[in-house]
């Protein structure tokens, strides 16, 4: 797997929760019927660990390092 596989996963998530941020302050989710009370520690741990095994599989530096 290369670097930039890593790095556009991260990205996205780096947009996904910049947009939930955002509608968030626009009142436009019910974030309960999304993810349920007290599940958000957990939904980031899962990401970083998403993140980990990621790192641990690319085989190459990060796509600007060429």
């Amino acid at each position: 797997m290369n670097g930039w596989k890593t790095f556009a996963f991260n990205g996205a998530v780096g947009i996904a929760s910049l947009g939930g941020g955002i509608l968030d302050q626009l009142d436009l989710v019910d974030w309960s019927k999304v993810l349920p009370d007290g599940w958000g520690p957990f939904a980031v741990m899962a990401i970083g660990i998403v993140n980990i095994l990621l790192r641990h599989v690319t085989t190459e530096p990060a796509a600007w390092r060429k």
